[in-house]
């Protein structure tokens, strides 16, 4: 009998805190990462100049205070 979980290849992780914002998150044990996804994605946005730090920072505390 031949199951999905018979091909499936589990993935050694590691839990890891960003170095940004704190937040605790998984990442493939070997992966260099230090951000996660969100924060990855915000300062990828800020490097590339298609958004401000100034904007989004107001609009990241505008979310927390909500």
């Amino acid at each position: 009998m031949n199951s999905k979980f018979e091909s499936f290849h589990p993935q050694s992780m590691d839990l890891k805190y960003c170095e940004r914002c704190g937040n605790l998150w998984l990442r493939r044990v070997g992966s260099q990462r230090a951000l996660c996804a969100p924060c990855a994605t915000a300062e990828s946005a800020i490097r590339n100049g298609s958004v401000s730090f100034l904007s989004l920072w107001t609009r990241l505390r505008a979310e927390v205070q909500a």
